[in-house]
């Protein structure tokens, strides 16, 4: 339990780095996300109004965006287990921030897996969203 615990904070702590490390990045060709099965991509709403910060295709992690808005983190929040749950999506893990700040929710469906991670600095939110899927 400890172990997993320490791989958690250590995917939020990374996750949070990379939502506000201000990157862009910049993907030729880039096709949003698929509603295909079998494409090889998951079906995960942009949150409306966010600017896209970065995207990453990384083998063995899956695919991982990155998205800044001034909506508060409950915001956000609420509208992934809104939009994931109508989608058939499960919550395995949600954990939020005592005061709001931040948080955490993985979202599952079969075998694919989807991790929301949110947090907020100077007045700004930003959202790193990590989907993997098993071929």
């Amino acid at each position: 339990m400890k172990l997993f615990k320490a791989v958690l904070i250590t995917i939020i702590v990374a996750g949070l780095a990379l939502a506000c490390s201000g990157c862009t990045v910049k993907i030729e060709n880039f096709t949003r996300n698929s509603s295909q099965s079998g494409t090889g991509q998951l079906n995960v709403p942009e949150y409306p109004n966010a600017n896209r910060t970065s995207y990453s295709n990384v083998p063995l992690v899956g695919q991982v965006s990155t998205y800044q808005t001034n909506d508060t983190p409950a915001q956000v929040l609420e509208f992934y287990k809104s939009q994931m749950q109508e989608q058939g999506y499960n919550i395995t893990r949600s954990f939020i921030s005592g005061n709001e700040t931040g948080g955490l929710i993985i979202f599952a469906k079969g075998q694919d897996t989807v991790w929301v991670t949110v947090g907020q600095s100077n007045g700004s939110t930003s959202i790193a969203i990590r989907s993997s899927f098993q071929a």
